[in-house]
């Protein structure tokens, strides 16, 4: 996994071969074949790894803030971060092609949405009215989310285009969620 990791985030999913995976990893190609059945699998598991260390990062983000609106914003500030860093971004990039986009889709429903679930029903208990049906709602921001991460990955050096979907994202949230 972590030598997958390092190539699909040096070279892209299409410019890394099966080998050269086996290779850094210091196993037999059969070895890898045995855990995984295609490079796309091992593209699977990499793209799921870091879905979870997402979440895990959000959330510890969101754990800082005092009242629901606070932590939904350093959740999203640190998703966004994340995604500036030019290893994750050239995964996730890669991913919707490689994966498809409804596996992207599940893969947020499964590990991205039940966080989002849990901010929603901390807000109505905080008096925070979350607009719209909590799951579609959930959906909708998830999109805007990986929006924003798409258009920081594209250029992850530029501080100022960071800035700018960041306060975008921030602003959108303020006016949501009051």
């Amino acid at each position: 996994m972590k030598a997958a990791r390092q190539l699909f985030a040096e070279k892209g999913f299409a410019q890394t071969g099966r080998e050269e995976i086996a290779q850094r990893a210091g196993v037999t190609r059969g070895a890898l074949y045995h855990h995984f059945a295609s490079k796309s699998e091992v593209a699977a598991a990499v793209v799921e790894e870091l879905e979870d260390e997402l979440v895990d990062l959000v959330a510890a983000a969101a754990l800082k803030g005092h009242g629901v609106r606070e932590q939904l914003h350093l959740g999203c500030r640190a998703y966004m971060d994340a995604c500036a860093d030019p290893t994750m971004a050239r995964i996730l990039a890669d991913a919707p092609a490689v994966l498809g986009l409804a596996a992207c889709r599940a893969l947020d429903a499964a590990s991205c949405a039940p966080l989002l679930m849990q901010v929603f029903a901390q807000a109505e208990a905080e008096g925070v009215v979350v607009p719209g049906e909590p799951e579609i709602t959930a959906s909708l921001l998830l999109g805007m989310l990986n929006g924003a991460a798409a258009l920081i990955g594209a250029a992850p050096d530029d501080r100022t285009l960071r800035d700018r979907v960041c306060g975008s994202v921030d602003d959108f949230l303020s006016r949501l969620f009051g």
